[in-house]
Formats: structure tokens, sequence, C-alpha cells
């Protein structure tokens, strides 16, 4: 995932409070995933008109929103009596809802991760959710996910991994995000990170640096000289806002590795012969809390849409189309996907999830520390 103004998304008001896979089997489970419809799931309704509910969902943009609608659109829709508009949009997301009057919201549900979910929660632009009346499937999801942040205002759905690409003319293989520092990386083209979401680039430089278990570096300021240290060690020469700017980065020889994000990387491989990809044992990634928007009218519909999302067929379902981690214990992922993915609490805990709650009176200080990186 990526945005282009991690600080627009932090300028809302807040309190200061899987093992290397090999190049063959990730292209056999892309192309099994690949060929894999949404079969069951029809009846959409048409094209709406005045009589027709429609719930206005704001989803991420590029191939997320893509692979979401074609999964989820038409499921929503055979499901309930309404139309599913989905939107999507990287930036301004709280921007937009603060600004629209506060019965009148842009759109109903949106899709959320950190900073956005805890700046969106702690400005009031959420509406709180009522779980024991309209999302029973939350006793679907694994405590672990439960427990990464406050969920009250926002279910844990869906998320990605973050994954390590590299040429495959490099001398050596790039396959922990300590060999982001190695010299087969230094003495490359150089890296290509996300410039958008500085947190998940410091996730990696975290799990590298190893000082602390779990990237907890970022947590705890004694840690953050080195942190720092290792992220400006890796020859960053790209700084990316979307999958397509990585691609175009490997293509024009800017790079030879990056950190991207499994979600956005897995089915379009095979399309990029010269480059494989890593995902560590220990790793990092980010994960998506869906929120009602306040002032909605449609709170209800809103709730029982994120209770569908929380369903674990529906999930299954939506693996076939997109290649992201879910939350549920009970979803089984399509074609070889649980190879690389977590399915078990266990797994789950080996990848770093971003807590912003910890972070927050941190975050002035590393979003200026890569905004000098970027401009030197």
């Amino acid at each position: 995932m990526s945005g282009n103004s991690q600080d627009e998304r932090e300028a809302m008001p807040r309190d200061t409070n899987h093992s290397s896979a090999s190049r063959r089997a990730f292209l056999g489970a892309a192309g099994a995933a690949a060929t894999t419809g949404l079969a069951g799931c029809t009846g959409m309704l048409g094209g709406g008109g005045d009589s027709t509910t429609t719930l206005r969902v704001t989803a991420w943009s590029g191939n997320y929103g893509e692979r979401f609608r074609q999964a989820i659109k038409p499921i929503f829709e055979s499901r309930f009596d309404a139309e599913l508009e989905v939107n999507t949009g990287w930036n301004s997301l709280l921007a937009k809802i603060q600004s629209a009057p506060a019965d009148d919201p842009p759109f109903d549900v949106t899709v959320t991760c950190e900073p956005i979910y805890y700046n969106g929660r702690n400005a009031g632009l959420f509406e709180e959710l009522r779980y024991e009346e309209n999302i029973p499937n939350i006793d679907n999801v694994m405590q672990h996910y439960k427990d990464i942040r406050p969920i009250s205002h926002g279910a844990p759905a869906d998320g990605a991994p973050l994954t390590i690409l590299y040429n495959n003319s490099l001398d050596q293989p790039v396959e922990t995000w300590s060999d982001f520092t190695s010299e087969t990386v230094k003495n490359s083209a150089g890296v290509g990170v996300d410039g958008g979401f500085w947190i998940y680039p410091l996730l990696g430089a975290g799990v590298g640096t190893d000082a602390a278990p779990s990237a907890n570096e970022l947590y705890q300021e004694q840690y953050h000289e080195n942190l720092i240290n290792t992220l400006e060690e890796w020859p960053i020469t790209g700084w990316a806002n979307s999958g397509t700017d990585i691609w175009r980065q490997f293509q024009g020889g800017t790079i030879d590795a990056a950190q991207w994000y499994f979600g956005q990387v897995y089915y379009d491989m095979e399309s990029h012969p010269d480059v494989s990809f890593s995902m560590p044992d220990a790793n990092a990634g980010y994960m998506d809390n869906w929120a009602v928007v306040r002032g909605t009218d449609k709170r209800t519909l809103g709730e029982e849409f994120i209770n569908m999302l929380l369903d674990p067929e529906v999930q299954s379902k939506w693996s076939e189309n997109h290649p992201l981690f879910f939350t549920t214990e009970d979803m089984s992922y399509a074609g070889d996907l649980g190879e690389y993915l977590p399915s078990t609490a266990e797994e789950a805990q080996n990848m770093a999830l971003p807590r912003w709650g910890e972070l927050a009176d941190y975050s002035d200080k590393f979003s200026t520390k890569v905004k000098e990186m970027k401009t030197n």
C-alpha cells in the first residue's frame, strides 16, 4: 500500500496516548489464483436508480481497489437489496470527512490503516461499531488482530505483509531485511521504498536491525538512533507512491531491490520475469480496519457490510482475487497463498504491525528524518 503524503494523514488532531518462496512456486500459485473466478457470487443489481439503496465505500487505490471491486461488489449485491459504490483513494480521506457536513459525509464506509484509523478515531470521524447488534462475525477474527489496536470504531479484516523484491541479475538473492545493508545491495543500482507511508520502510528496517523483538525499536526511544542509522544505510534511490512506480523503477534501472507489499505484487510477478521476491520469517506488514463514517444515514447497512467482510466464506472468495492476509480463523486461502500468508495466531505474531498509539509521540521525528532523506 502507499500514499502521497503521510503528513496529511498525521495533520488530524491526535491525543498523545514466511519463509522465502521460490519463484516457481510463486508463479504457480499466481497462475492458479488468477484463473479462479467468483463462482456463485452473481445477482448484481442493475444501474440502480432513485429507489435503489447505494452504500458508498472507499477502498485503497491502484490494484487494491480494482480487486476489491471485482471480489466484494458482486457478493454484497447478491446478499443485500442494495448497490455497492466503490470509490478509491489514498489521500485526504480524513480531510474529506472533516470538511463535509456532519450529517452528509462523502462516503459511508472506509478502509483505514494506521495512522488514518488512529487520527480519525481521535477526531470523532468514525461511528462506534455496534458489534453485538450488527457485527457478530467479529467472533471469527483471531484475537491477535483484535489486540493490535482498539477495534471500537474499526474492524480488522485484511492486510498484507511487506515483501522484498530484487533483480535476478544480482550476485546474491535479497532474502531478509538485513540484506538491504549487504554489499550485494549497496553495490547495486539501489533500493526502492514506499515514499508515502514512511512507517513501513521503518518497520522493515526495524526487523533488519533486530535490536528489539518484532520491530519494537519504533516504540522505544533508546533504539531510535540505531533504527534511523539502519534506514540511512539502505542505498535508497527510488521513492514510490504505488506499485506501478516500483515496477517502473526496476525497468528503468533506478533500483535493483525494493520494499513493497505482497498484496500488490503477488499476482503481477509473472509480468516481471527479471524480478523475484522474498518474504522472511521475521517480517512486518500493514492491517486494515474498516470503519463507518460519522453522520452516515446508512450506519446499520455499513455495519452489516463490515460483518460481511468478516465472514470466513467471503474472505476465502476475496483471496481468489486478491492475495491479502485475512483475519478470520476459518477462512481458506486460494491456491498456494496459505504457504506465504499467516493463517494461525502464531504465524501472525511473526509479522510486526504498526501500533500508532505507541508511536504518535515520535511520529514528527521520524517524518522529519524521512523528509530529509527524500530531499538529499
